[in-house]
């Protein structure tokens, strides 16, 4: 055997562990979650847990200073007594997983518009199961082409896979731009003046 079959042999055997045990990843449901109160500490590690998945060794999942940032912008309500409920879990995980896509404000008209249709254990319940569908739809595929005869097969699939992510990235980036501009016509005025302020 050559260097470039072992090498090839071990990348798949790497990519089938792997997928493998994706296949298991669940995120937690409502009822699954600590009905103790958490300390800052705490919720850090059981983030890292839950959501290390979507996340590169580069960057942190979460820490301190962003959970003290969404409770100031009011995304998820502010700890009582320094002790995060499963309520604040919920939200973090959710907003975790979402900003990596789209901004802000986006997530925040998205949890509202939830919140008006359901209750909380219901709409958090409801994101865990799509996206795990989601994610586990993508681990499907890339098991499918993962064939240690065809590293270009592999390449190609990455490839694309980037390609449709960046694609559903643009159009719900672009979708939450006109809904601001409905709901805030004097937010765009006021960047209209600003550009035009910039020109001159």
């Amino acid at each position: 055997m050559d260097e470039k079959e072992a090498k090839t042999i071990e990348l798949n055997r790497q990519i089938s562990e792997w997928c493998s045990q994706m296949l298991e990843y669940r995120i937690p449901r409502w009822n699954e979650l600590p009905e103790i109160e958490l300390y800052m500490d705490q919720v850090i590690a059981l983030m890292e847990k839950y959501l290390g998945v979507f996340y590169d060794d580069e960057n942190k999942t979460i820490t301190p200073s962003m959970i003290n940032n969404y409770v100031k912008l009011g995304l998820i309500p502010a700890p009582v007594k320094k002790k995060y409920s499963k309520i604040h879990l919920a939200y973090i995980l959710i907003i975790c997983i979402l900003k990596q896509v789209i901004p802000i404000n986006a997530i925040t008209r998205m949890i509202d518009h939830q919140m008006s249709k359901h209750s909380i254990e219901e709409a958090y319940d409801r994101f865990c199961e799509e996206q795990e569908k989601a994610f586990l739809s993508s681990v499907k595929k890339a098991m499918e082409i993962n064939d240690p005869a065809n590293e270009i097969m592999l390449e190609d699939y990455i490839l694309l896979s980037t390609i449709a992510a960046n694609s559903e990235k643009a159009v719900s980036g672009k979708l939450t731009a006109i809904i601001d501009r409905i709901n805030n016509p004097e937010k765009e005025e006021k960047e209209k003046s600003k550009e035009k302020d910039s020109k001159q």
